[in-house]
């Protein structure tokens, strides 16, 4: 009696992950699915047995369905493979800490204005031997939320690895509108450089990076402000071209893209030429280059590939220095589990594109 329902609920499953997930629910199920989905392999493979004792036919359900679900753990190995990143098989089902330091985490506030107060959170290696990059990060939240508090396991691992790294707030839609979120970049910078020589790191090597909402902030400061003197960018599934993002927004999506995009930029671009010009990498490509590391998953149903895609095209035509990591399983979020396909890639080419830019001269 409990072999059916199990395996129609895995079908459903499969289902969503790779052919819907249009509600929250169904991508936070999309995420959970393709990210954990060696688990439900082991699962499906427990139910051929039971299966097989109803009916032949049937054991090929789970058999297909452990298959399927199998999918990403197989593409990251092999995308591991071709670009020269570790992959742990043995990591997907042991979710241990990979890091070389130990991790001291402090939340303090790093800029007081307009009647606000901002929050930077650092992740410093303990004990190690020389000053190390920075990774200053922008969080996600779609500009009217979230929190620079967020992914602390995958920032604990990356900062573990060798990096510091400052996540740092910033003012929100709709009370704040852009370009006040690229004040705060700069007075972030301000602050990380200041207290550079107590956090152990090289000011020279400051690089920007953000995620989702913030990816799009730390593009258009990284590429649009020169005068941060930003080392490089990390865009991990961002809209770099803000007039692109207000064309493919719609009134009635997850996000309610259409609302967010408007409340952020004050309005649609005739109502706001310079606001969408500026927080734009994309109009500053002719003039500011920088090393760039792209990552996106192919499933992504908050903030669709093609930002990406027509990002590292308009890169790649300009000859610019930059790495785009399509990751065809994956959806929003994909980095936030280390020890997961998404988790595991993401942040070993991170800190591949960190070690690259170590033998590079500023």
């Amino acid at each position: 009696m409990v072999l059916l329902p199990a395996l129609l609920i895995l079908l459903l499953l499969a289902l969503n992950a790779w052919i819907m997930s249009p509600t929250r629910l169904q991508w936070q199920l999309q995420l959970v699915t393709t990210e954990f989905g060696h688990w439900l392999t082991l699962l499906s493979l427990l139910l051929i047995y039971p299966a097989a004792q109803s009916s032949r036919w049937l054991a090929l359900v789970p058999l297909t369905l452990a298959c399927i679900f199998l999918i990403p753990s197989i593409q990251a190995s092999r995308i591991a493979k071709v670009q020269g990143l570790p992959f742990s098989w043995l990591r997907l089902w042991m979710p241990l800490h990979a890091g070389k330091f130990k991790v001291q985490v402090k939340r303090r506030a790093y800029w007081h204005g307009d009647g606000e107060s901002l929050d930077i959170v650092t992740y410093r290696p303990i004990d190690a031997p020389k000053p190390l990059p920075c990774l200053l990060i922008a969080h996600t939240g779609g500009w009217d939320s979230g929190d620079p508090g967020e992914f602390i396991a995958a920032n604990t691992e990356l900062a573990s690895n060798g990096c510091v790294l400052c996540a740092y707030a910033y003012r929100l839609a709709p009370k704040h509108r852009w370009p006040a979120q690229a004040e705060d970049t700069r007075h972030a910078f301000a602050w990380v450089r200041a207290h550079a020589a107590e956090l152990g790191i090289d000011a020279d090597h400051i690089i920007l990076m953000g995620r989702s909402a913030g990816a799009q902030i730390a593009a258009a400061c990284a590429y649009g402000m020169p005068d941060l003197r930003a080392r490089a960018c990390i865009d991990v599934y961002g809209t770099p071209n803000m007039h692109l993002a207000r064309e493919w927004s719609v009134p009635d999506d997850l996000l309610k893209s259409l609302t967010l995009v408007r409340q952020y930029m004050g309005g649609d671009p005739h109502e706001a030429a310079e606001g969408y010009r500026t927080a734009s990498a994309t109009e500053f490509l002719d003039t500011h280059r920088l090393p760039t590391l792209i990552l996106h998953g192919s499933l992504d149903s908050l903030v669709g590939i093609g930002h990406s895609r027509r990002f590292s095209t308009s890169l790649a035509q300009l000859g610019a220095d930059h790495l785009f990591l399509e990751l065809p399983w994956a959806t929003h979020g994909m980095d936030f589990f280390p020890s997961t396909p998404g988790g595991q890639l993401s942040i070993s080419a991170i800190l591949r594109f960190l070690e690259r830019l170590a033998y590079r001269a500023p």
